[in-house]
Order: structure tokens, then C-alpha cells, then sequence
């Protein structure tokens, strides 16, 4: 029952996305909304593959059978995955635009969500920025 609760929910989760994009499309431009896109576009039918495969998994020797219509479901699902570009150039897309968000933040480590107190301690400050002062 997990599982399709966590479908269900995510399912509903890319309808989200897909909304975001399209509004972003409407109010900013389909340049300005490329980043949306891009995540739609890659996240959408990866995870829409991983949820046949569940139902497949879930369906046994069935599953893959012409009982169900899961094979072509995932077959078909599967192609689209390549049709607009593998979903690694679409990641690349939103990761770009992630960094360049925070190009040029400097931000000492501790005052980062990441910071370590015991990692952090090991590091000191001097002119030339952070320098790791432990054991060579």
C-alpha cells in the first residue's frame, strides 16, 4: 500500500511542477522559464518510469505479460525519456542555473546549512581564505 501511496503523491507532486512551468511560461517567457522546463522535462518521465516499474514489479511475471498494458506503458514511457534529449542534459540545464543563482556568495562554512562544528574547527581563517589547519 506504500507504494502507491508514495505514487499517488508523487504524481501529484509533477502535476505541481508542470504548472509551475506552464505559469512561468505565461509570466516570465519560455526563455526565462527554460529552468522549469528543463526540470519537467527531465524529472516527469524519469519518475513516471520508476512508477510503471513498481506496478510491474508489484504484478509479477503478469506485469510484463499482455495481460496488462504495463509493458507498453513503460516502453512507451521509456522512448519519451529520449525523445527531447537524454534527461542528463536537462539536469545539466537546472544544475547551471542553480550555481549561477549563487555565483559570487561568499559565505564563511559555518554560516552555511551544511556546517559541522567538528569539520569546521579543523579549518582557520587567514588572508588568503580558508585553510585547513589539521594533521598534514
Amino acid at each position: 500500500m506504500e507504494i502507491v501511496a508514495r505514487a499517488r503523491t508523487e504524481i501529484e507532486a509533477m502535476r505541481m511542477m508542470v504548472l509551475r512551468a506552464a505559469k512561468a511560461m505565461d509570466t516570465l517567457g519560455n526563455a526565462e522559464a527554460r529552468v522549469w522546463i528543463s526540470a519537467v522535462k527531465a524529472m516527469v518521465p524519469e519518475r513516471v518510469c520508476q512508477i510503471i516499474d513498481q506496478a510491474i514489479q508489484m504484478h509479477g511475471a503478469t506485469g510484463v505479460s499482455q495481460w496488462t498494458p504495463l509493458a507498453g506503458m513503460y516502453a512507451g514511457q521509456r522512448t519519451l525519456r529520449l525523445a527531447d534529449g537524454p534527461d542528463e542534459v536537462h539536469w545539466m540545464v537546472v544544475g547551471r542555473a542553480e550555481v549561477a543563482a549563487y555565483d559570487g556568495l561568499e559565505v564563511p562554512l559555518e554560516q552555511t546549512p551544511y556546517a559541522d562544528p567538528e569539520l569546521t574547527a579543523a579549518w582557520a581563517e587567514d588572508e588568503s581564505g580558508w585553510q585547513f589547519s589539521g594533521p598534514a
